[in-house]
């Protein structure tokens, strides 16, 4: 799968490309199929891949006549792609994207593959679908057809975003939690790809390589915390923090980074995407977004909050730490998220050269300060400055704690009645009800509706033709003779 995504890069023709994203379909595939419980999840992967593999054909085809031997992703600025091969490329890429509507496989792949496959698949895979529609960009830059179809494609964007992390607020399951989340994250650097603006390619990119480190770190936490639990939904959890220290910090910092609160590099991030938007004019685009980013924190407080904290259940009293080889990953993704973090320039100065292609560039770079039109972002002061205000009153608290008594657990009372035990008094099951019946409707299943519909359909049309090709070879020979003689009425031969 690795050398099949190296191939992307270096096809030089149209055919090399599709084959090397079939090879990267198919190994991925067999990936997600070792799942103990994914033959389903799987064949769906692989009847959505083949329908982006059909448009990826049919929009090549209308593509015109390569002239240059280099890499079709260096010399497809000099194509001009017709604005049929834009839509349907677009949409086979936004299929591996997990765009809104073309999603459903999503969440099941993530689900149902091993751990490690599932942060393969959410670090790596999805970003194959915004390799392909950076390359459909880019042409479109070169020679801007007159229907604007970027910018409906920010709007689905933008609505996948939004979507995403709705479904991802009312998931039970972690994993199809991260998996929505996924969905969600890659929402954003779709719709700020599809700006078309240097800031807007450099913010897309930018967000596309932290959800890499990310949501990666994430997998492999909560992949050794059913390790250890054996179970992945979160309600059946609680209190980890004491048993599980290392995974807590891990997911602590991974969705601080998610969030894009300060200091970590997710910060910088949707403070580049929104500062693209506001300056490209698409407020209300930038306005949504900045309602998903409401949205996010919902998941993100309920991962950590529904196993971590709270109150340990009676059979995890004894559990340990995950494996070494699940925390030494994690805590590499995690010196990468900070040293981002500390020097953002590292990352921006290489993505503002790519941009810079296509683009005048849109922001300065001082040293370590990002210097924008509606203002600057200076990673390293950040974090020197957010690690004073906790380091402070921290310090304060040490010294002048006066008299405290540490108070257990079970010193707490409901309405004057002391609980059973201190376990009774975590509920994370179905978390967020009362939002579901207050935004439940954005949230229903329609689209998977949709889907489960179409497939009804399919199975209806090949039962009706199951009756013409029934398998004998004697109708077969009959059906070769009525069309030899359909074709000779036909074409009137005499």
């Amino acid at each position: 799968m690795i050398f099949s995504f190296g191939n992307l890069l270096i096809a030089s023709s149209y055919l090399e490309f599709f084959l090397s994203w079939e090879f990267m379909t198919i190994s991925s595939f067999l990936l997600i199929l070792r799942g103990q419980r994914a033959q389903r999840a799987s064949l769906m992967y692989m009847i959505f891949s083949t329908a982006g593999a059909y448009l990826l054909m049919i929009g090549f085809s209308f593509a015109p006549v390569l002239t240059s031997a280099s890499a079709l992703m260096l010399s497809i600025e000099n194509v001009n792609l017709p604005l049929i091969s834009i839509i349907v490329l677009a949409i086979g890429f936004m299929i591996k994207a997990g765009s809104a509507g073309v999603h459903i496989w999503l969440p099941e792949a993530h689900a149902e593959a091993e751990a490690d496959v599932s942060s393969f698949i959410s670090a790596i895979l999805l970003k194959a679908g915004v390799l392909g529609l950076l390359m459909v960009a880019i042409s479109y830059i070169a020679h801007a057809p007159s229907f604007p179809v970027f910018y409906w494609i920010g709007w689905i964007g933008v609505v996948t975003a939004l979507v995403g992390a709705f479904m991802a607020s009312f998931q039970e399951d972690a994993k199809r939690l991260l998996a929505y989340s996924s969905m969600s994250q890659v929402g954003y650097v779709v719709a700020a790809l599809a700006m078309i603006t240097h800031l807007g390619l450099v913010s897309a990119l930018y967000l596309a390589f932290n959800h890499m480190m990310f949501k990666s770190a994430l997998f492999i936490a909560i992949a050794g915390v059913y390790y250890r639990t054996h179970t992945r939904k979160m309600y059946e959890m609680g209190g980890l923090i004491s048993r599980m220290p290392w995974s807590y910090i891990t997911v602590l910092i991974s969705i601080i980074a998610v969030s894009g609160v300060p200091p970590l590099s997710g910060f910088g991030a949707k403070w580049l995407i929104y500062t693209a938007f506001i300056t490209k004019g698409w407020y209300l685009q930038a306005g949504v977004l900045f309602f998903a980013s409401a949205v996010s924190f919902l998941y993100l407080y309920r991962l950590i909050h529904t196993i971590f904290l709270g109150q340990l259940k009676y059979e995890h009293q004894n559990i340990k730490e995950a494996p070494v080889w699940f925390i030494i990953p994690q805590y590499i993704y995690m010196a990468g998220i900070m040293v981002m973090s500390a020097f953002p320039s590292l990352i921006i100065r290489p993505l503002n050269a790519i941009a810079e292609r296509f683009f005048d560039s849109s922001i300065q770079i001082d040293g370590l300060n990002i210097i924008s039109a509606l203002g600057n972002w200076n990673g390293n002061l950040i974090m020197r400055v957010t690690m004073a205000v906790f380091a402070v009153p921290f310090i304060f608290l040490l010294l002048f704690k006066g008299k405290s008594q540490k108070v257990k657990q079970f010193n707490i009372v409901y309405a004057a009645e002391r609980p059973e035990s201190p376990q009774t008094t975590h509920v994370a099951h179905n978390m967020y009800a009362h939002y579901r019946k207050a935004l439940g409707r954005l949230t229903l299943p329609r689209i998977q509706s949709f889907w489960e519909g179409t497939s009804e359909w399919a199975h209806s049309f090949g039962d009706f033709l199951r009756r013409v090709y029934t398998g004998n070879g004697q109708t077969y020979v009959l059906h070769i003779i009525m069309y030899i003689v359909v074709m000779y009425v036909v074409m009137g031969v005499k």
